[in-house]
């Protein structure tokens, strides 16, 4: 597990559990429901002895701000911060161990008043992709001029599907004919040194539907073989749609 801090949130499997609890909901389980899912699905960590306290106090944590504390998840809550089950792991007698149990304080008395009215959690959005490996994109800068980027691999998880690019060494006022674009090669970042390790890909998401520029978005149904190579343990660049005209001129330079 990965801990930043003594936050009940600030340890990644903390942070999973939180927005799996949120997604199950948003899904249309209810909260006994999504419960049960996330003991089902997290069973063996329950026994650990580190991880079984952070799943309790996370859910618990969860449960309380959303509106949908169970009582069973509560009294596992309270054990643990009653009995210290959740301390050792953090050198007892440490600055940060006692960091963790003013947190935990504070959750005991969250936990121990009235928790707020239930929480509409909204199904979260799932962005599918259906641009094929090899397939050359034109974009349509907000700045007038068009750039072009081809998919060289589909990074897929929980989320959904996400393009990940390179971008080919071209800007102009209209899109090249394909004899062309077949002959380019593609656009390294311009702060090379900063990323000495990293491909100059880019994969890029979206949190809603409507932050999709189609209007600014033409496939032009070239496909050209990928030039980079994606590994989805490596360090890379992302980036949301939103922002996708920050990230090419800060990134490749192209405006």
């Amino acid at each position: 597990m990965g801990v930043w801090g003594p936050g009940i949130f600030s340890d990644d499997f903390a942070s999973d559990l939180r927005t799996e609890y949120r997604d199950l909901i948003g899904d249309g389980l209810s909260g006994e429901e999504a419960t049960n899912r996330l003991l089902d699905e997290w069973r063996a960590e329950l026994d650990d002895p580190d991880a079984g306290p952070v799943f309790w106090l996370a859910l618990a944590a969860t449960q309380w701000r959303v509106g949908r504390l169970e009582e069973r998840v509560k009294a596992e809550a309270l054990r643990i911060i009653s009995t210290g089950a959740d301390l050792p792991r953090w050198d007892p007698g440490s600055s940060l161990c006692t960091k963790r149990q003013a947190v935990l304080a504070k959750l005991r008395r969250e936990l121990e008043s009235p928790q707020p009215a239930p929480r509409r959690i909204p199904k979260r959005f799932v962005r599918t992709c259906e641009w094929e490996i090899g397939e050359v994109i034109a974009l349509r800068l907000l700045a007038g001029r068009f750039v072009l980027f081809r998919v060289i691999a589909h990074h897929s998880d929980r989320l959904g599907t996400r393009p990940v690019c390179e971008f080919l060494d071209w800007a102009g006022d209209e899109i090249p004919p394909p004899e062309l674009i077949g002959e380019l090669k593609i656009r390294p970042f311009i702060a090379t040194r900063t990323y000495p390790n990293e491909p100059p890909i880019l994969v890029i998401g979206a949190a809603s539907a409507r932050e999709m520029p189609w209007d600014r978005i033409n496939r032009l149904g070239v496909r050209t073989p990928p030039c980079s190579e994606y590994e989805r343990n490596r360090s890379c660049h992302w980036t949301l749609w939103r922002w996708i005209d920050q990230a090419v001129l800060s990134l490749y330079g192209l405006a």
